[in-house]
């Protein structure tokens, strides 16, 4: 390594970027909408609070309530399906910000919600629900970078794009998703797979400590397997579900390859039933340098309906030799390699676009699927009146599977993969939206009794999915709730899907 280029990396400032005092404008993730309707809110919800605005005044950051100028740029999240509309939005910069927060709800019996990044897909960065306080973080957006145990502090509010530009500067990069306008909170603390997933594991395993405020207006620091150990377990895969505000996560740090390859394999639509199952032969023993997910579209738009898309962390010609079987065996129609830069890569994603669309999950055993599973699904894309993808995350590694699943609250391990199924419903009317999503829950429920395993994945959060506690946390539900027990007794932050004080 050149004696300059040391220099700079050991005695760089460890703060790369600090929270400041936010009182113009919020930044707004979803700068157009694509299919979503204007926002009205109700006037039950512009009616105020009493002593809300008194409660508030002395928040450092800015608060912003119904009928003030930046009010509907403040409850725009990624998914327009469903509007939901917050008593007031508060753009925290302080834990003293959170704290006085935390103490209104507390007061006013109004329930509160973390905010990162407004992802949520059931729009639960608003809460899910009218009337409620979101405690937006995007101003920790903080990232102190420890070069001797490898390890950043980094603040909930950064966008992963963000962080991958500015730990990219000092020759790093954190093992995440792929969504570069994704908030990193609800994100990591769900599960968290990306391009780097089968190297380097779920962002969430990369968890070694958090800081939180609960909701008794405690700050915790630090959380991590010696302190508060039994919520540190919690919060690496339902640390989205309810149980306090996370202000920053240390993650494990990796340094960024030189040269990475991308790698783009597709097939005709003939050629999708035996590239599913040549795709489940080969994963398990696929080089683990390689990640990616796969993508089955419907053929009356596509020539080629399923693709393989991929990051190899090294030159093409190793590429090329991870995935010499599976083309020999599967025999696509195209095939591109491609040598670049991790930070390209990056600046090439395109940000997520706020939209209306409903999003289902399933979780893949290592055998993957049948040839009559394939058949089913493909023969639902195709004919469904809304527009239809099925994703799927290669989650197939040692990396991931030999994690045990009491060593966190996410269990979705030995596993193929996990497969989103996106329902694209912005070119349609309302009444249309409603056909097609009673559609689509229906295949799901009877696709994933037949076909898939019993689990679903949390990031990939679903309002309609019965039994939902078990599928997403599985043997752990009662830990959980003692857990949640402890630190929320009341069960201040609450949404449909947050972890409840008791079994339902």
């Amino acid at each position: 390594m050149p004696l300059l280029h040391k220099f700079f990396l050991y005695f760089l400032p460890l703060l790369i970027a600090q929270a400041t005092p936010l009182k113009t404008n919020p930044f707004n993730p979803f700068p157009s909408d694509i299919g979503c309707e204007n926002l009205q809110y109700p006037y039950e919800i512009l009616a105020p609070v009493p002593y809300l605005k008194e409660c508030l005044s002395t928040i450092n950051g800015l608060v912003v309530f119904p009928g003030d100028p930046n009010y509907y740029n403040s409850i725009k999240v990624a998914n327009c399906r469903n509007s939901y509309f917050p008593v007031v939005v508060i753009y925290v910069t302080t834990i003293s910000d959170i704290q006085k927060s935390i103490h209104c709800a507390n007061t006013l019996n109004i329930t509160p919600t973390a905010r990162s990044g407004g992802h949520s897909f059931e729009e639960y960065g608003n809460g899910g629900k009218n009337g409620v306080m979101v405690i937006d973080v995007q101003e920790f957006n903080q990232i102190n970078i420890n070069f001797e145990t490898k390890t950043a502090v980094i603040g909930t509010g950064n966008r992963l794009g963000e962080i991958y530009h500015k730990l990219n500067k000092v020759g790093y990069l954190i093992s995440a998703g792929e969504c570069i306008n994704v908030g990193l909170g609800g994100h990591a603390t769900g599960g968290g797979f990306g391009w780097t997933g089968r190297k380097y594991g779920l962002t969430s395993d990369n968890i070694v400590s958090a800081e939180m405020v609960t909701a008794n207006g405690t700050f915790i620091s630090p959380i991590n397997l010696t302190h508060h150990s039994d919520l540190f377990f919690a919060i690496r895969g339902a640390g989205n579900a309810g149980y306090g505000i996370i202000t920053s996560l240390t993650l494990k740090i990796y340094p960024v390859q030189p040269i990475v390859t991308t790698i783009k394999i597709s097939y005709l639509p003939e050629q999708v039933e035996l590239a599913f199952i040549i795709f489940a032969k080969v994963a398990k023993n696929l080089n683990e340098n390689l990640s990616g997910n796969m993508n089955l579209q419907s053929k009356s738009n596509n020539t080629y309906t399923f693709s393989f898309n991929a990051i190899y962390l090294g030159i093409e010609e190793e590429a090329r030799s991870a995935v010499k079987e599976l083309i020999e065996l599967s025999k696509p129609a195209y095939i591109k390699f491609e040598e670049t830069t991790w930070l390209r890569i990056v600046d090439s994603q395109p940000s997520f676009v706020r939209q209306p669309f409903k999003i289902t999950s399933y979780t893949i055993p290592p055998s993957g699927f049948s040839q009559e599973a394939i058949r089913v699904l493909v023969n639902f894309i195709d004919n469904l009146e809304c527009e239809s993808i099925a994703l799927f995350d290669l989650y197939a590694s040692d990396v991931i599977s030999r994690i045990s699943i009491n060593s966190s609250a996410f269990i979705h391990r030995n596993i193929f993969g996990v497969m989103e199924l996106e329902q694209q419903l912005k070119d349609y009317s309302k009444d249309d939206q409603i056909k097609c999503v009673k559609k689509h829950l229906q295949f799901r429920q009877e696709f994933q009794a037949k076909y898939t395993s019993y689990f679903s994945y949390q990031d990939y959060i679903d309002r309609d999915l019965s039994d939902w506690l078990t599928r997403y946390y599985g043997p752990h539900v009662p830990r959980l709730i003692e857990i949640k027990k402890k630190y929320d007794p009341n069960n201040l932050f609450n949404s449909k899907q947050s972890i409840p004080t008791k079994l339902p």
